[in-house]
């Protein structure tokens, strides 16, 4: 039996600074939904996997400053690293799966603006 679980991680800019980061505690499941809730100045934010053998970047957002949920997705692939298509060309998506912490990163923002990101996660 699956259950549903948000995870909040916040990252505040520092006097004089124009880019922050923080890590999520451990998580183990499929996200599901992104929520961000933006300063008012615009910034950049970017959510990748952290402690893999290497990242996957999980949401890539430019300058923007509008609360929004995402529903980020990766392509589904075969035994042999192959995107896997409904017909050779229509690719199949999924939830991202994580094993470990997620980090937020936060770029060109106003100092001590705050950026946090809510994942909702199929555990």
């Amino acid at each position: 039996m699956s259950k549903i679980t948000k995870y909040k991680i916040s990252a505040t800019i520092a006097a004089g600074a124009t880019a922050a980061s923080a890590y999520s505690v451990p998580i183990r499941g499929k996200v599901l939904a992104v929520g961000v809730d933006y300063p008012s100045h615009v910034c950049t934010v970017d959510l990748d996997t952290d402690g893999e053998a290497s990242a996957q970047k999980i949401l890539d957002l430019a300058s923007a400053s509008t609360d929004a949920t995402y529903y980020p997705r990766t392509s589904s692939q075969d035994n042999t690293g192959a995107d896997v298509t409904f017909d050779g060309t229509n690719e199949i998506y999924e939830p991202f799966v994580v094993y470990g912490r997620v980090k937020l990163s936060v770029a060109s923002g106003t100092a001590l603006d705050s950026v946090s990101v809510y994942l909702m996660v199929e555990e």
